[in-house]
């Protein structure tokens, strides 16, 4: 029987997905824990996923490197990361954000911006936020034998003025080309 097991860092967080599972009769376990040092034995599970929480941990480094650790020889990892040379990031945070609307000469960071922008809650937190480009997603995943980072998440209210003269074939390559999600599949 597949066993899916699930951490996070918030009590929150551990229990809406608990609660999903239960919704869609899944079994599961999950638990509070810190990415960046994995309460698991080496070589534990055969896959691990993680869709866009990495570029939020302060040594995403170091959280890559106990996904390895815990992945079973031939197990996979599929991670989601904000792309550095997206569009969004681009034209909403360096140009709309930070210099036209000024958040660089208040001396806020492209992440600080981020931080404001992209991961907002209700109680106003300001999450740690990260970008990477794809040469430096493969080397935070030098040490798995194969590793395949593509591009995806493009949508045409990102083109804003331009979106009318897209085709949906030429978005998509856009896509893969200046989306917002790195996705990287990477073997051990």
């Amino acid at each position: 029987m597949e066993v899916r097991t699930g951490i996070d860092l918030t009590p929150r967080s551990v229990e809406i997905t608990r609660h999903r599972f239960a919704l869609y009769g899944t079994p599961g376990n999950f638990m509070l824990a810190d990415g960046e040092q994995l309460p698991f034995a080496s070589e534990t599970f055969d896959v691990v996923y993680s869709n866009g929480v990495l570029h939020h941990t302060p040594d995403t480094a170091a959280a890559i490197r106990e996904v390895h650790r815990v992945l079973r020889p031939g197990g996979a990892a599929k991670v989601m990361l904000y792309h550095r040379h997206s569009l969004n990031y681009w034209f909403e945070i360096i140009l709309r954000r930070g210099l036209l609307g000024g958040e660089f000469l208040k001396g806020r960071s492209a992440e600080e911006i981020m931080s404001r922008v992209i991961e907002f809650s209700d109680h106003d937190a300001r999450p740690l936020v990260k970008v990477y480009s794809r040469n430096e997603a493969c080397a935070l995943f030098s040490e798995f034998s194969e590793v395949v980072v593509e591009v995806e998440q493009l949508t045409r209210e990102e083109l804003r003025f331009f979106a009318s003269l897209v085709s949906e074939t030429r978005l998509e390559k856009l896509g893969r080309r200046i989306g917002w999600n790195l996705v990287i599949t990477a073997k051990k």
